[in-house]
């Protein structure tokens, strides 16, 4: 004989809460994002600069290279005015000539480098000349070498699609 019973108490069926929904995030995840959003960004600009960096480089060490091997204060001035155009924007450097290109090369340096406005009668009629003595090449050579490696570089460099002048 089966008895039942039944229960005195008459009971609701359990209701389980509903599970968290995605949306809104809570603020960890925004946290988690912005975190995520700032450090690519940061990655991007360094490495950015670092691509700039190298490549000014690249295009020092190319210049001092072919600074070397140059037989006249004319491909020495085409030199500097390649490198100019490297790091500086065309508009700033193209147009100058005369004492105002050995201005803007006596700019950029530190004030115990400069020196192409005290050779700037040199530096011109060597520029035209169709022999020039060794002495004199070999002065005009060391001065656009210090410029080469001392000069001041702009923070934004004009090319930032890898072209290169030099």
């Amino acid at each position: 004989m089966t008895q039942t019973q039944t229960h005195p108490l008459q009971l609701a069926d359990l209701h389980l809460p509903s599970p968290p929904d995605l949306w809104p995030l809570a603020w960890g995840w925004w946290v988690s994002a912005l975190a995520l959003i700032l450090s690519a960004a940061l990655i991007y600009f360094v490495a950015r600069q670092l691509r700039q960096k190298r490549r000014q480089q690249a295009a020092r060490k190319l210049a001092l290279a072919r600074l070397k091997q140059a037989g006249s204060v004319s491909e020495i001035n085409t030199l500097l005015r390649q490198t100019a155009l490297t790091y500086f924007p065309r508009a700033q450097v193209a147009g100058l000539n005369g004492n105002a290109w050995l201005t803007f090369l006596d700019h950029q340096l530190q004030p115990q480098h400069q020196g192409f406005i005290a050779l700037s009668e040199t530096w011109t009629t060597a520029m035209y000349a169709p022999q020039v003595e060794n002495d004199i090449l070999s002065h005009c050579r060391a001065q656009a070498v210090i410029w080469v490696k001392h000069l001041q570089l702009p923070q934004h460099a004009p090319n930032d699609q890898g072209e290169s002048h030099v």
